[in-house]
């Protein structure tokens, strides 16, 4: 006899869970003081700059991250044929084209000005600085292999080394690869979700949109969350993906690329923000010079095990044991 009754459904715990006994690093930026944690989130993270073309990518450039500006107009979007794919803490997205180019996904953040509390982030600068870093990372790549400077990084210093290592000229870089131990060389990245650029988001464009497709408030945050006509608004254009399952060896291929090039992760990794073996939520990794930047969320196995592990209920889930 067949039976469809569903697996029962353990419940899943955040990251903080598993690392709350887990004594502070003394090489863990969070160890910064409020004040300096404050000055780190009013750091510019946009360039008025077009994206066109590869990204420069010297020192100062990893060193203070700044996305360049998306070359789409939001004029050019038809809102009636726009979806609303969904809304979160940090913003709210539609699945949109620009004029005849799509489709792209157009995120829009809730927060005009960084938060006042030293803890938390600002969801724009966050996503757009990843962005920068990562296109800076892949344009190298594209041009050579990368030496970096630590095979296995666990310091907030060794993972600003290995990001900078992408910022050495390649003569440099084969010198110091020759009189060295040997190194780890990157030769390529694992598909990454491309990012199309920031762009500034009109409130009154609100007014244009469909019902369906207007940000509704969420009042259940802290604080709450809404977008009203009359305000500006930042907004970043990423690439669209579609539903794809996610395979174990692509997400672990994804965790050891952003771990040598000194990505940490947040607190609580979600399987609900992969698709395809690809990050699409950029708030969920903080690159070394970021103020959230965890030593004790960098590199750690507990980051896979707690994806992997939410990937196997997740599969459980959706396809109920057969008897």
């Amino acid at each position: 006899m067949e039976n469809t009754e569903p697996r029962r459904k353990r419940p899943r715990q955040s990251l903080s869970h598993h690392t709350k006994r887990l004594k502070p690093s003394p090489n863990n930026p969070l160890g910064r003081s409020a004040a300096q944690r404050q000055a780190l989130l009013h750091v510019d993270f946009r360039s008025n700059e077009p994206l066109q073309g590869p990204p420069n990518h010297r020192p100062e450039d990893f060193e203070q991250p700044r996305l360049r500006k998306c070359p789409f107009r939001l004029d050019t979007i038809n809102w009636k044929s726009a979806t609303k794919l969904g809304d979160g803490y940090d913003g709210c997205a539609w699945k949109v084209d620009f004029g005849d180019a799509g489709p792209f996904v157009l995120k829009v953040f809730w927060d005009t000005q960084p938060p006042q509390t030293y803890y938390a982030y600002f969801a724009p600068q966050r996503e757009c600085q990843n962005a920068a870093i990562l296109q800076m990372v892949e344009a190298v790549l594209e041009e050579r292999p990368v030496p970096l400077r630590y095979n296995h990084p666990e310091t907030h210093a060794q993972a600003m080394a290995n990001m900078l290592a992408f910022s050495v000229p390649q003569e440099e870089a084969q010198q110091r690869q020759a009189v060295g131990s040997p190194r780890t060389v990157l030769s390529h990245s694992p598909p990454t979700r491309k990012c199309y650029g920031w762009l500034d988001f009109d409130g009154d464009l609100i007014k244009s949109m469909p019902y369906r497709t207007k940000p509704q408030p969420r009042k259940r945050d802290k604080p709450p969350h809404s977008m009203s006509p009359g305000n500006t608004y930042h907004a970043i254009v990423y690439e669209y993906i579609p539903e794809e399952d996610n395979e174990p060896a692509l997400i672990k291929a994804q965790l050891q690329f952003f771990h040598l090039i000194g990505f940490s992760f947040t607190c609580s990794p979600r399987i609900e923000n992969w698709k395809g073996g690809r990050l699409i939520d950029g708030s969920d990794v903080v690159y070394p010079g970021g103020a959230a930047w965890n030593a004790q969320y960098y590199g750690s196995p507990l980051v896979a095990a707690a994806l992997l592990g939410s990937l196997e209920e997740w599969e459980a889930d959706s396809n109920p044991r057969t008897t």
